[in-house]
């Protein structure tokens, strides 16, 4: 008979290693305290890279692919697709072309060139609260919530049993002599 054991927790720097060994990888599974101590290490990573000019905006693009990739391998152990992610994109690039259609450029330009922050406020509350600022607002709405349900997710506890994404990371069957 098989009982399943509970394997202990990913430490930091071996979080950190396999943030970078695996940037690129988006298929498997990756438990809790590996996803979370890889983003604290991204997190110090972002900051300390943005501090460079150009080459460390480039990098954090880099980290954010690495961001994306955890986060598919942890939505990936709690037996989900990592196009959850995916559909909060979609919606929030719509989100962001309904915003660039609703606001009046010029006039923002403009405004911007004159100092003008009444004026500046007035063209954006004017593209906000057209059709096309309401739609944006919409979807960045809903992008907004799925962004908290996809954080809800990467809380939850790993399947136990393997899925169609791999084992599981955290447990593992062990065989129990029966008496």
């Amino acid at each position: 008979m098989s009982q399943l054991k509970e394997l202990p927790q990913v430490s930091f720097a071996e979080a950190a290693q396999n943030v970078f060994k695996k940037m690129f990888q988006f298929k498997g599974r990756i438990r809790r305290s590996e996803y979370w101590w890889g983003v604290l290490v991204l997190t110090i990573c972002a900051i300390v890279l943005s501090l460079i000019p150009f080459i460390g905006q480039i990098a954090v693009l880099f980290l954010y692919i690495a961001a994306t990739s955890m986060l598919f391998r942890r939505l990936h152990d709690t037996g989900r697709s990592g196009w959850w992610w995916g559909c909060q994109f979609c919606l929030g690039f719509v989100s962001l072309i309904f915003f660039a259609t609703a606001i009046d450029f010029h006039a923002y330009m403009q405004a911007v060139a004159e100092n003008n922050s009444t004026e500046l406020i007035k063209v954006i509350s004017d593209g906000l609260t057209g059709t096309s600022g309401v739609i944006g607002l919409i979807f960045y709405l809903l992008a907004s919530i799925l962004g908290l349900v996809l954080f809800a997710l990467t809380l939850l506890d790993s399947k136990p049993e393997a899925n169609k994404y791999g084992d599981s990371p955290k447990y593992v069957a062990e065989n129990v002599a029966e008496e």
